[in-house]
């Protein structure tokens, strides 16, 4: 009740509200740097503590002043400088050694202790403050309120900082700074009621109502400046800090060098597309996108010119795309694209199609024109599937369909290409048992001579019975071999058995062995072939090997010093399937090619079709004027054996000769002619 009547009888009501209004700006101002104060560590936690405290200091010594030159003792008064300045410094520095004491992880150190040292040092600035306050008269001080008011401010400062720390750098920061405000109020005018002056006889002059007034202005305008600055630099801090975190999260979810979605932006939105399914219904198709012939790009004109193309794509899929679809990249020359509302697979066609024909436009790279195209596979959500996980593997099956389609472009997700994936996974895991357990087995198919009809030696032939699915076509596991980098270890086997088995035959006989791309790009490859012959004692001369036109796209470096060793042991090199690929007549100049064998493709039309009669023609008088030998393989018919031979290819195989036979089969073959010859 005496607090009250302190507050209205002996107080300037207006000087009150004004220290009022400043405990309550300068409350919510401190709690909002009291929270970046303990958010923060090491140095920056000591700048922010300065910080605050400056500021907190300011608004409690400015509302205890401001609060005092409004209390109206009816005596004359004077203050006392020097520990009036002292009493703002403890505010300060009291604040700020509560504050650091508040960051310790001990929750009740750091309230009670914290919040207490807080408490303390408002009423130290207080009762510091009023001996300074000189009032001519007999000054007394009530004692229940001196302890009173240190319990309010120590009570009321701890469940500020004990609210401050259960709402961390959360806005709703009003009870904490309504505690701070009334820890700061309840000790000034709690104090202020513990304060009585009896005037001395004879003194009746009052205080300077005007003087005192304008002085509490001006500490409030000083106060408001120092307070505004703290909030102000924490504003300035947090927009910086804003954009710095919206700059971040932007580099998060975007590539940086195309600038348009990344991998993780884009499968969070796929994934949220996802589970709005069953929720909207709402329909998308999802299109995975691999550059073509971006690799040569590179190579040639370098990786800056690469990261040029990269950035033309991607803003060529943008315009492709209608608005609202996402793109992003997701790896390195591969691209994504969720296109919205695509519920029919006419509709995904057509997406995809546009996709393919505007990717592969000519590019224009610093004065060159750079050609690439592109594969695109899409699945249909809720079509195919309503997972990301499931849409995104029924996507990489279409596109790898559509890259291995000889013509390039887009394919559309069917059950029948997973029916194919599957058999392949399947039978990769077989050829990796195999390739380990060495079921591979050779067959020989015998080659004949076309005027005498004698045999001049076997092709090897590669086959494989997989447990469970019974023979494979060497033309499907073959290329899985070569992907999985398996058929290094396989051909190497191959040749060394080869050798082996025809190591028995009659000494006038020759081996062909065929030769995968990837074992002509082995530096190893000369070395394999004479460990094969020296094992063996097989002669080289009797070897050849046998390479496709496709093995010599690759390394001519590499490729060159592989054929020119093994030509340099006496192996002999033939090329396999001719015309049926690149064709090029410079092979036969580059390469040190003994022998060239026709693609039985042309055979088998043979002699009614006219352009494989000339083309067959062709080679067979090529290779007379380069001194080659030339084979005809796929002979079934005699037209076909009559055609050849009279055309002068010098060797035939196929069907009508034989079929492949195992080793032991081929060997009897050749002891017997071998026996009827020698009798």
């Amino acid at each position: 009740m005496r607090v009250l009547t302190c507050l209205y009888h002996d107080h300037n009501l207006w000087l009150v509200a004004l220290a009022a209004l400043m405990c309550l700006v300068g409350s919510l101002t401190s709690v909002k740097l009291f929270q970046r104060t303990l958010s923060e560590t090491g140095t920056a936690r000591l700048q922010w503590c300065f910080l605050a405290a400056f500021t907190a200091g300011a608004a409690i010594w400015a509302t205890h002043f401001i609060g005092m030159l409004g209390y109206r003792p009816g005596v004359p008064v004077t203050l006392d400088g020097p520990l009036t300045v002292l009493s703002a410094l403890i505010a300060v520095f009291g604040t700020a050694a509560g504050l650091l004491v508040a960051c310790l992880r001990n929750r009740f150190v750091a309230v009670f202790t914290g919040g207490g040292i807080i408490g303390l040092s408002i009423a130290a600035m207080h009762y510091l403050g009023m001996f300074a306050y000189r009032a001519d008269g007999i000054v007394r001080w009530i004692p229940e309120y001196v302890v009173a008011s240190l319990l309010l401010a120590v009570i009321l400062s701890a469940l500020a900082i004990d609210r401050v720390k259960k709402i961390g750098m959360s806005r709703n920061i009003g009870l904490a700074a309504g505690y701070f405000a009334a820890a700061i109020v309840a000790l000034h005018f709690t104090g202020m009621a513990a304060f009585t002056v009896v005037p001395l006889p004879g003194i009746q002059t009052g205080v300077d109502s005007d003087a005192f007034s304008a002085l509490a202005s001006a500490i409030a305008l000083v106060a408001f400046i120092i307070i505004g600055a703290g909030i102000s630099t924490y504003l300035l801090e947090r927009q910086t800090q804003s954009k710095s975190q919206k700059q971040l999260q932007y580099l998060a979810r975007h590539d940086v060098l195309t600038e348009v979605a990344n991998r993780r932006a884009f499968s969070e939105a796929l994934q949220i597309e996802c589970r709005r399914l069953d929720r909207h219904g709402r329909p998308f198709a999802l299109l995975l996108i691999d550059l073509d012939r971006f690799k040569p790009i590179n190579d040639t004109l370098g990786h800056p010119a690469g990261d040029i193309v990269l950035q033309k794509v991607a803003s060529r899929l943008r315009r492709a795309v209608r608005r609202g679809d996402i793109v992003a990249r997701i790896g390195g020359d591969e691209f994504a694209v969720i296109g919205y509302g695509l519920a029919s697979e006419e509709e995904a066609q057509a997406l995809a199609g546009r996709i393919v024909e505007i990717l592969g436009r000519p590019y224009m790279i610093n004065g060159q024109v750079a050609e690439l195209g592109a594969s695109v596979g899409a699945s249909l959500a809720p079509g195919h599937a309503h997972d990301d996980e499931t849409l995104n593997q029924y996507a990489d099956i279409a596109l790898y369909t559509a890259k291995r389609s000889n013509e390039r472009g887009y394919r559309l997700f069917e059950q029948s290409m997973l029916e194919v994936i599957q058999r392949r996974r399947f039978l990769e895991a077989d050829i990796r048992r195999a390739c380990m357990r060495e079921d591979f087995k050779i067959a020989y198919q015998p080659v004949i001579d076309s005027a005498t009809g004698a045999y001049t030696g076997a092709e090897a032939l590669l086959r494989w019975s997989c447990p469970g699915r019974g023979e494979v076509d060497p033309s499907e596991f073959i290329p899985i071999a070569e992907d999985m980098g398996l058929i290094s270890r396989i051909g190497a086997g191959v040749l060394k058995q080869a050798c082996r088995d025809a190591a028995s035959w009659p000494e006038h006989l020759d081996l062909a062995v065929n030769l995968s791309p990837v074992q002509l790009l082995d530096p190893r490859l000369p070395q394999i072939v004479t460990q094969a012959l020296e094992e063996s004692g097989f002669p080289a001369a009797r070897l050849e090997l046998e390479i496709t036109e496709t093995a010599l796209l690759g390394n001519d470096d590499i490729v060159t010093r592989n054929l020119t060793k093994l030509r340099a042991f006496g192996v002999r090199i033939s090329l396999d399937d001719f015309g049926t690929g690149y064709s090029s007549l410079s092979y036969l100049h580059r390469f040190p090619i003994t022998r060239i064998k026709i693609d039985k493709s042309f055979v088998q039309l043979l002699p009614h079709d006219a352009g494989s009669a000339s083309i067959v023609r062709a080679i067979a008088q090529l290779g007379e004027s380069l001194q080659m030998k030339i084979t005809a393989e796929g002979i079934e018919t005699e037209e076909q054996m009559a055609f050849v031979t009279e055309h002068g290819c010098n060797d035939v195989q196929g069907f009508l000769i034989a079929r492949p036979a195992s080793a032991s089969a081929i060997g009897a073959r050749f002891r017997n002619e071998k026996s009827m010859a020698a009798a």
